[in-house]
């Protein structure tokens, strides 16, 4: 099996540990060591990767094979999930029934919040247990995946200690050179890291690229949202403009804004801080990034009208741009260092199991066959190429050998012509 690239996969917080109890003659996507990695733990997983990305970045899943990607890296995360059991285990790592405890309350106070964004301490067990039964889980079930996920942590938390170096200045001075490079453009600078070091030049610009934004000028809004998809009917979409121009008239005529975003917006998420939002310049949509950045402290835009629906935003903050030197960013610097020589250690450390380990894929994925396909296709144009090219240099060198006769020949000739005028001189 080759070695896996990525050690950790962003999942929703019971994913973390999701799975139905496993049964005998339940199938399994890979076995490790002998040992299933159930199918059940691997569609709980992957729904919930999916859920993420369907919120966060659902255009990535409108590209091609994008599920069978995300599928596959569940997969990857799984197998180094059960050779890290096993190792915990082979460890004999004991974990207390309070630490268990602890780790179940800590996944419950994820839960204080509930559906509408409002905080609601008393039912987040109600809602924790819900969350169980929607994985197919019991509660002794999920205390024994706590209990596994503690044993893992503890076996890395040894591992860490015992390979990762402490970070050093110089780590972080040479990043920020990387950084800076990126941000001020040097050519020359980045020309050299690109040939150096291409992966390092990645990291400086994504360093960078955030860097812009937190510099950048900004403003805090409320914001009150109507939505609009490809899918609303004229009827609906003539509704929601009508509801934003009532929604303005309630404001101007004396509504708390707060009061009118619990009341209207359709951005459950935002419910918990009630609508506010922070807006940097040039990442909004045009039309609300103008009404943002135009506006002053304290007002509030007519309705707004993007592709994605009606808005309507009070100006609650502006923030200039600033500069952002190597002291105010040292040391977000160094926890980034560190934390990547931590994921390299245990990258490393995952890919020394998965190497000694035994493990079988069963699972199965359309992109396979396409990925084999272009392989199989790049192979014979290569060959062809290959081909092509001694045929070239055969055609070449018999066209060489061809115009040597013909020279050797002539030679022949013309002393052949000599030969026969010296002996007619005589």
């Amino acid at each position: 099996m080759n070695k896996m690239s990525k050690f950790l996969l962003p999942a929703l917080a019971l994913c973390l540990a999701a799975g139905a109890q496993g049964k005998v003659m339940e199938s399994s996507v890979a076995t490790v060591n002998g040992k299933p990695v159930l199918a059940s733990d691997y569609d709980s997983y992957y729904e919930g990767v999916i859920e993420q990305y369907q919120a966060a970045a659902p255009q990535f899943l409108e590209q091609p094979y994008a599920k069978d990607f995300l599928g596959k890296e569940v997969l990857k995360e799984l197998i180094s999930k059960e050779l890290l059991y096993q190792a915990a285990d082979e460890a004999k790592i004991t974990v207390k029934d309070s630490e268990i405890d602890e780790g179940i309350n800590e996944i419950k106070t994820r839960f204080i919040v509930d559906e509408n964004g409002k905080q609601d301490p008393k039912g987040a067990d109600k809602r924790f247990n819900e969350a169980l039964k929607k994985q197919h889980l019991t509660l002794k079930s999920y205390k024994e995946k706590i209990k596994k996920d503690i044993a893992v942590k503890k076996l890395m938390e040894a591992q860490i200690q015992s390979t990762v170096k402490p970070v050093e200045e110089a780590d972080v001075k040479a990043l920020y050179a990387n950084v800076e490079a990126v941000m001020k453009n040097n050519t020359k600078a980045l020309k050299k890291l690109e040939k150096e070091d291409p992966v390092k030049l990645r990291e400086a610009q994504l360093i960078a690229a955030k860097l812009k934004q937190l510099s950048a000028e900004q403003v805090r809004v409320g914001h009150i949202y109507l939505a609009l998809t490809p899918d609303t009917s004229k009827e609906d979409a003539k509704k929601k403009e009508e509801l934003a121009k009532q929604i303005k008239k309630e404001l101007d005529g004396g509504m708390d804004f707060s009061a009118a975003v619990k009341k209207y917006t359709e951005d459950k998420a935002a419910l918990a801080s009630g609508g506010d939002m922070i807006l940097i310049k040039g990442i909004a949509p045009k039309e609300v990034d103008e009404a943002a950045f135009s506006l002053a402290v304290g007002k509030v835009s007519q309705p707004i009208k993007t592709d994605i629906g009606w808005h309507i935003i009070k100006i609650k903050e502006k923030r200039a741009e600033r500069e952002i030197g190597y002291d105010d960013i040292a040391q977000d610097l160094a926890q980034y260092v560190a934390q990547q020589k931590i994921q390299t250690a245990l990258a490393e450390y995952v890919n020394g199991l998965a190497d000694k380990a035994d493990i079988k894929v069963t699972k199965t994925f359309e992109v396979d066959a396409q990925i084999e396909a272009e392989a199989a296709k790049r192979a014979s144009e290569e060959a062809k190429k290959e081909a092509d090219k001694v045929a070239k240099e055969d055609k070449k060198e018999s066209a060489k050998e061809e115009k040597s006769a013909q020279k050797a020949d002539e030679k022949a000739q013309k002393e052949e012509a000599k030969a026969e005028k010296e002996g007619a001189k005589k």
